[in-house]
């Protein structure tokens, strides 16, 4: 909450996919078991939050990105769209991203360029961790070095299986092969080594940080005055 003490502060968003694919019955979420969506589901109401808390929409740039689903699976999850028009957010840019990485869809590169020169911070949120949040910010942190880039944990999900902690082998064999986590493996399993397990998120948010990208828990919207 503000205070007398606090301004508010100006920023973008990204919003990568936040779309109906992702989640439930979408065409992503069909392809693993029953629940391992459920982390982007809670992720795409933290948004909603999110967006509600924010002071001065008519001031904050968004852009959200799509990829490639058909039919309602690409429409964007229909509370964050209802936030944004009922707050009245009125700068808002959509990009059609059909791979993994923001920073070279058309558009994009002008829009960064603008909120450069604006001196805003960018803010990350959507899915998934382990892919496009990963692949996007550590592209846009080469392409823009000057920015102020920040991945806000709050606002970032995988699915559930990734925030699972694996041994260096396993890891590596979700790395090549997108293999689901061994449950009978020793290493894993064993408490006393779990210093040397790491889960596919915990790895991709070490990767952002390497590049330069600023990982958070929780973007403040104000600050000291």
């Amino acid at each position: 909450m503000s205070s007398i003490n606090n301004i508010h502060k100006r920023f973008a968003l990204i919003l990568i996919d936040p779309q109906n694919g992702f989640i439930n019955d979408g065409y992503w979420s069909r392809m693993f078991p029953i629940g391992q969506s459920t982390p982007i589901l809670e992720t795409f109401h933290r948004i909603v939050l999110f967006l509600r808390s924010i002071p001065n929409p008519d001031l904050i740039p968004i852009l959200i990105s799509e990829t490639g689903f058909s039919y309602r699976d690409r429409e964007i999850f229909e509370p964050i769209i209802n936030e944004i028009s009922q707050r009245r957010f009125s700068s808002i840019t959509h990009i059609y991203k059909p791979h993994t990485n923001l920073s070279i869809c058309p558009g994009v590169h002008q829009w960064l360029q603008k909120q450069l020169e604006s001196k805003l911070d960018i803010v990350i949120g959507g899915c998934t961790i382990t892919s496009c949040i990963r692949d996007s910010s550590i592209q846009i942190q080469k392409m823009f070095p000057q920015l102020n880039l920040f991945v806000d944990e709050n606002l970032c999900a995988a699915r559930k299986d990734n925030y699972i902690p694996r041994c260096k082998k396993c890891l590596e064999r979700y790395m090549i092969y997108g293999s689901p986590p061994i449950q009978d493996c020793t290493i894993c399993l064993n408490k006393d080594l779990a210093k040397q397990t790491i889960s596919p998120v915990q790895l991709a948010f070490q990767q952002m940080k390497d590049a330069g990208v600023n990982v958070i828990d929780n973007y403040s919207l104000t600050t000291n005055s």
